[in-house]
């Protein structure tokens, strides 16, 4: 089944979600169609299950980065940034959230999951931003919650740009720790 997951991530990174068939993975898999079917009968549920795929594997990613770093703070912006880290295997995840945002906005069933992550997302951003406030890594005053939303916002935007060619990873990278230092030291 990972390998059909892999498949399908590959499949959804190169062709977009909503060009994505079974039988393009099937093939990417190497494995039948009839198999792609049988532990995931319909596209839709195909797609929930490579998205929390991928999800899964970029969460275990960056908490193996996480667990060197000693504050909120330094968390905090490592998670940040690599959002936008173009480098392997960052990039790639990068690509298929970008995949996977664009062919889904308007889709009733999948929506809904892509938005549940996101929300999740920045809660987790908000608790790195608490935990830098009780280790003294994040001044007290921050609202922890609405540094979170501009952050990740801001995070999207830096990675759009990065995507469409127009600005250099230093570039917003520098832009990042701007924002991180103007939202956590006020």
């Amino acid at each position: 089944m990972v390998t059909i997951l892999d498949a399908t991530c590959r499949v959804v990174i190169r062709e977009g979600a909503h060009r994505l068939r079974m039988a393009s993975v099937a093939r990417e898999a190497g494995v039948s169609k009839a198999l792609v079917h049988y532990y995931f009968p319909t596209r839709q549920d195909l797609l929930r299950a490579a998205f929390e795929f991928s999800e899964t594997r970029w969460e275990e990613l960056v908490a193996t980065e996480l667990d060197a770093l000693d504050n909120g703070r330094a968390r905090l912006t490592r998670s940040l940034a690599a959002c936008i880290d173009s480098t392997p295997p960052h990039g790639e995840y990068r690509a298929l959230w970008t995949a996977m945002w664009t062919g889904l906005h308007g889709d009733d069933e999948l929506g809904p999951v892509v938005r549940s992550h996101y929300r999740a997302w920045i809660d987790v951003l908000g608790e790195r931003i608490r935990e830098g406030q009780a280790d003294g890594s994040v001044a007290e005053q921050v609202d922890p919650s609405g540094a979170a939303f501009r952050l990740a916002a801001l995070t999207d935007g830096l990675d759009s740009i990065l995507y469409l060619g127009l600005a250099e990873p230093p570039d917003t990278h520098e832009a990042l720790e701007a924002a991180i230092a103007l939202e956590l030291d006020p």
